[in-house]
């Protein structure tokens, strides 16, 4: 016959019993704790891919942008400079042969169209000029006479010519050094 005394159990298997479930309560948080990195870094990524889209977009708007604004000004200065040599020819052909009839009808027209394309390419001009800090304009000082002998026999003529020239070519090639991405 056995003898039964109630001892307490070996401590061993209690202690496994609380290290059993004491391990699948942290795997459970640890697994928790992992889906929720997961999940973090799954909508941080998607936020930041989102944000470099809209940020190349906004670069790329923004250089076609650019393109265009300088392709503008390329194409408004081409178009001004014709028209500014068609008047420095024509003061020039006034200076050697003198009075006739077509010029005064010529300097109409071209003083009349300076005078409305003027103020666009002003403001770019303005910078390039020699004597920056003068009010002198030497572009208007072309075409607001009202007459072409107001010009021609003006002492300043041929040096408002020089520097309205000087001005256009540095524009001219500040433009240039500027390059267009395709």
């Amino acid at each position: 016959m056995a003898i039964r005394i109630d001892l307490p159990p070996v401590l061993l298997p209690r202690l496994r019993l609380h290290w059993h479930a004491t391990h699948q309560q942290l795997s459970r948080y640890s697994r928790a704790l992992q889906e929720y990195a997961n999940r973090t870094a799954a909508v941080s990524r998607a936020r930041w891919r989102s944000v470099t889209e809209r940020v190349v977009a906004f670069l790329s708007v923004r250089a076609r942008l650019r393109t265009r604004a300088v392709a503008r000004r390329r194409e408004r200065i081409t178009t001004f400079e014709e028209r500014y040599e068609d008047l420095v020819d024509l003061l020039c052909w006034a200076a050697k042969d003198g009075v006739h009839t077509d010029r005064d009808a010529r300097y109409r027209a071209l003083r009349a169209w300076m005078r409305a394309h003027y103020r666009t390419v002003r403001p770019h001009l303005r910078a390039y000029w020699e004597e920056a800090t003068q009010d002198a304009d030497p572009f208007a000082a072309l075409f607001q006479p009202e007459n072409v002998d107001d010009i021609l026999n003006a002492p300043d003529g041929i040096t408002y010519m020089m520097r309205a020239r000087t001005a256009l070519d540095a524009y001219r090639e500040e433009l240039a050094s500027r390059d267009l991405p395709s």
